[in-house]
């Protein structure tokens, strides 16, 4: 017994030293995205349905109290991503064009941002939002943001005209750590962005498919060693139900999300963060998570990715239900949204990730002086009231897209008016309006202009809206229909949906006759599709007021209407859909 003991030592050291490692456990990251924020980054004061107080939602402060909590949770592996479009829509954000939303961003500790279409709105650096003398520079506001970013623009897909490579003051993409990790996050825009953006803007730019691009970027960064790949991208999906990930029922096939992920060879990328359609997703599609929160600094979405560091691969991934950013919520919900109140509900602290939600000082430091500056505009009074929140649109004839183009036809003097829907950023709350109120409608530096158009031409405009891509053109002046069934089979930018146009009194529009035509700058350039008309039309039949911003021209006509303005629908736009009556 005693000779065989040192044996039996022996033997288990010996099995001991020849056992195989114990594998490293998967390094838990968690990506938090934002997308759209359009320079809310103060937030918003919506009111209850019935009146009353307001409740506050958004903003950056508020949304950096729920990034810190998950970064005490999970210390070093939290990465914060945007997927464009965030500086162009509030007075705030656009006197600095964008200045504060970079500096709040510095301040949370963004990891990237995807390049979106209205990134390039500002134009040079300074008042004009195109270039109008030789030296001015039209990207010269997306450079100098850049500069002040320290966190990289991303798009794998927009090119240089003349190097046929990504522009020097963006990147392809970026790798990152995230613990034991390493994170290659690829950027992509959309293709669409010369028809979403002032064109002149981003003429010496190129934007190509995205497809090839993301291939191409996630080759590079899996050669440079990332053990994950995700794309961030203002290409985004449209889903009508996000409370099962693995359901697809709902979502819009022909979104570009959805059409980029079901194009990209499988195995590619690990996790998909969508923007630019202003809608959500929470899906895995094809294998890939997929997700998307809601604009304007409303909600935040989160996917969390488990990744064997060893084998650069991703072992499991989990989409989290999309967050609303609210310091208190109703009492039994995770929501501060008035609309979704349950009866009998009061306004709670909310609690995340095991803290008490409240805005970080840090950033409210960084914003706070951006919001003093413009204090006095923000909040100037119009002599403007309505008896109720009147209501935007897409889709569809809106109460306030009928009030805009009566305001512009009146500012213009002209026979007719349309208003793109895309260029409708806001309702009109409830109550006194104030300057920042018409601001959020229309934020964009646009300016009136007055075509003369053919009855040919102006049809040529609405069928070229018609086909459910960009929106449908909101009137003055005019009826008109569409049949939603009617080239049903085609892409939407190839269908032609109205059926019928006429004058307001009902008589017909004259195919040859020229009418003086109001609309905003960005159509007369042949912005959202129209550019197959617009270039036809010749220069001197084109007026462009630069002396007044579009958003200044409209606020005397409204003031001029009967008051308080009362949300109604004028029956100019009829909607024949074969699943439903007529809207």
């Amino acid at each position: 017994m005693k000779r065989s003991f040192p044996l039996v030592l022996f033997l288990l050291v010996l099995g001991c030293a020849s056992a195989p490692p114990r594998a490293a456990e998967p390094v838990h990251v968690v990506i938090v995205s934002t997308t759209d924020v359009h320079g809310w980054f103060n937030g918003h004061i919506e009111s209850p349905p019935g009146g009353g107080a307001g409740v506050l939602w958004g903003g950056l402060p508020t949304l950096a109290s729920y990034i810190d909590a998950l970064r005490d949770r999970d210390p070093g592996r939290v990465l914060v991503v945007d997927s464009g479009d965030l500086f162009q829509g509030t007075l705030e954000s656009n006197l600095f064009e964008g200045e504060p939303v970079v500096r709040g961003y510095n301040a949370i500790g963004y990891t990237a941002a995807a390049v979106g279409n209205h990134e390039f709105d500002f134009g040079p650096v300074g008042p004009d939002s195109v270039a109008r003398t030789p030296g001015q520079d039209p990207l010269g506001t997306i450079k100098r943001n850049a500069e002040l970013a320290m966190f990289p623009f991303l798009s794998a897909n927009m090119l240089d005209r003349a190097t046929h490579k990504t522009p020097s003051w963006a990147r392809p993409y970026t790798l990152v750590r995230a613990g034991a990790a390493r994170i290659g996050i690829i950027g992509l825009s959309t293709p669409d962005t010369p028809n979403t953006t002032t064109a002149a803007n981003v003429a010496s730019l190129e934007f190509t498919d995205p497809v090839p691009a993301a291939v191409a970027a996630a080759k590079e960064l899996r050669a440079q060693g990332a053990d994950a790949v995700i794309v961030i991208a203002h290409m985004g999906g449209r889903c009508n139900d996000v409370s099962d990930p693995h359901v697809l029922a709902g979502c819009e096939t022909q979104q570009e999300a959805m059409e980029f992920l079901q194009r990209i060879p499988p195995g590619t990328i690990d996790a998909y963060f969508a923007g630019h359609t202003h809608a959500q997703m929470r899906h895995y599609v094809n294998g890939v998570p997929a997700v998307q929160g809601l604009a304007f600094s409303r909600e935040f979405g989160t996917v969390d990715l488990w990744i064997d560091a060893q084998h650069d691969r991703v072992t499991k991934s989990e989409l989290r239900p999309l967050t609303m950013i609210c310091s208190f919520v109703y009492s039994g919900t995770e929501t501060c949204d008035p609309k979704k109140a349950p009866a009998g509900a009061t306004l709670v602290p909310r609690v995340f990730a095991g803290e008490t939600i409240a805005p970080v000082s840090r950033v409210a430091s960084v914003i706070d002086p951006y919001l003093r500056r413009t204090a006095a505009k923000r909040e100037e009074k119009l002599g403007i009231r309505t008896s109720a929140a009147i209501s935007r649109a897409y889709m569809e004839e809106a109460p306030l897209g009928d009030v805009l183009a009566d305001a512009l036809r009146a500012a213009t003097g002209a026979d007719l008016a349309m208003m793109n829907s895309g260029g409708i950023r806001s309702d009109l709350p409830a109550g006194e309006l104030t300057y920042a109120d018409v601001f959020a409608v229309s934020p964009f530096d646009n300016y009136p202009a007055v075509v003369a158009l053919t009855g040919a031409e102006v049809t040529g405009i609405l069928q070229a809206m018609s086909g459910g891509a960009r929106g449908i053109m909101q009137v003055s002046g005019l009826r008109y229909t569409i049949d939603e069934a009617k080239d049903a089979d085609k892409p939407a930018a190839e269908r032609n949906r109205v059926t019928s146009i006429t004058l307001e009194d009902s008589s017909p529009l004259d195919p040859a006759k020229l009418y003086r035509v109001a609309m905003p700058d960005f159509i007369a350039a042949g912005g959202d599709g129209t550019q197959d008309v617009m270039k036809n039309v010749p220069k001197d039949r084109i007026q462009i007021f630069y002396s007044t911003a579009l958003r200044d021209a409209i606020i005397d006509p409204m003031r001029k209407m009967p008051q308080p303005l009362t949300p109604d629908k004028r029956g100019r736009v009829t909607i024949l859909n074969h699943d439903k009556a007529p809207k």
